[in-house]
């Protein structure tokens, strides 16, 4: 059995959403890899009770604020993190994305960005699961209207998922876990990864040494074969 853990990181822009997935024995590697990365953290005077969240990590916020105006410290940070998710054995990330200025332009009344990327995403991890005979327990960050989420995805085992490329979903386990992240070391993983990689997708909208710092930390998940798209409608 797989686990993947899934968050979304958007903009006005770019909705996307990922999943680090492990196997179910990797359970509490996952949560030493966090518990380890937490640590490192103490030593910039970070509260060890904080979670790993790659945007107030960046941006010095809630209990991340002693890194307000430390990039160099927040970088530090963030690297090693990034170093013990993507160490333990086998573990994966998948990123699905949407461009929603497209969407919106294209059609009349397009899906919610959130509902596409999250079909796309499972989709994607159902292609994995298969490939390996596998099944995919999915758990995500709590989102405003989840039951709603839940029933949709849930409706795709009869009416498939639509589109180009129909599935049912048959090796994703029904329903999707809502959870906090503060309980889910998995879900905080899926954090740094996703944000990571939005900041990666907006090079162009960044200075140069911001665009360089994302794609070099991008560099360090790369043992996790990420395997990544934007939809462009």
């Amino acid at each position: 059995m797989r686990y993947a853990f899934v968050d979304e990181s958007y903009s006005r822009d770019r909705y996307f959403v990922g999943a680090y997935v492990v196997r179910e024995d990797q359970l509490a590697i996952v949560k030493k890899a966090v518990h380890t990365a937490l640590r490192y953290a103490e030593g910039f005077g970070i509260d060890g009770a904080a979670e790993l969240h790659g945007y107030e990590i960046m941006s010095g916020k809630d209990a991340w604020s002693p890194l307000r105006g430390k990039a160099r410290a927040a970088l530090s940070i963030y690297r090693r993190a990034l170093a013990e998710i993507a160490a333990v054995p086998g573990a994966r990330a998948f990123v699905e994305g949407v461009d929603i200025p497209r969407l919106n332009t294209r059609y009349r009344y397009p899906q919610a960005p959130h509902q596409i990327a999250l079909r796309h995403l499972l989709e994607r991890l159902n292609e994995y699961a298969s490939r390996l005979g596998d099944r995919v327990v999915v758990i995500a960050d709590e989102v405003p209207d989840q039951q709603a989420h839940a029933m949709r995805m849930a409706s795709y085992q009869s009416l498939t998922t639509g589109g180009y490329k129909p599935s049912k979903l048959a090796r994703i386990e029904f329903p999707i876990t809502f959870g906090k992240s503060a309980e889910s070391p998995g879900i905080q993983c899926a954090d740094m990864i996703v944000y990571l990689y939005r900041r990666v997708d907006a090079h162009e909208h960044l200075d140069d040494r911001a665009a360089r710092s994302a794609r070099d930390l991008w560099s360090i998940a790369q043992p996790l074969r990420p395997s990544t798209r934007r939809w462009d409608p």
